[in-house]
């Protein structure tokens, strides 16, 4: 099964806090959003700024696809959101 974040859509800061972005998978793409606290505690975020969560997502992003594969399931209509415990689920 083959995960690579979706080019075409490029990683935005949401109104929530969250990092959103696109996953593909065979044929499949599946929008999933990365909260502020996730992106903070496990890949290093400075703080909660756009810009810090932004360059986080950028340098986790191995990471961040691991723990996407981990919670995949597809629902066109509406993000899995990727928060501490599924982070603390795949990395312990």
């Amino acid at each position: 099964m083959s995960v690579y974040v979706d080019e075409g859509f490029r990683p935005c800061v949401t109104e929530s806090a969250t990092v959103a972005f696109r996953v593909c998978c065979d044929d499949r793409a599946q929008v999933f959003e990365v909260s502020a606290e996730a992106l903070v505690t496990f890949c290093g975020a400075a703080s909660t700024r756009k810009q810090d969560l932004l360059a986080a997502f950028e340098d986790a992003q191995q990471d961040i696809l691991s723990v996407a594969a981990q919670e995949w399931r597809f629902v066109p209509t509406e993000a899995v959101r990727l928060g501490l415990d599924e982070f603390r689920m795949v990395r312990h």
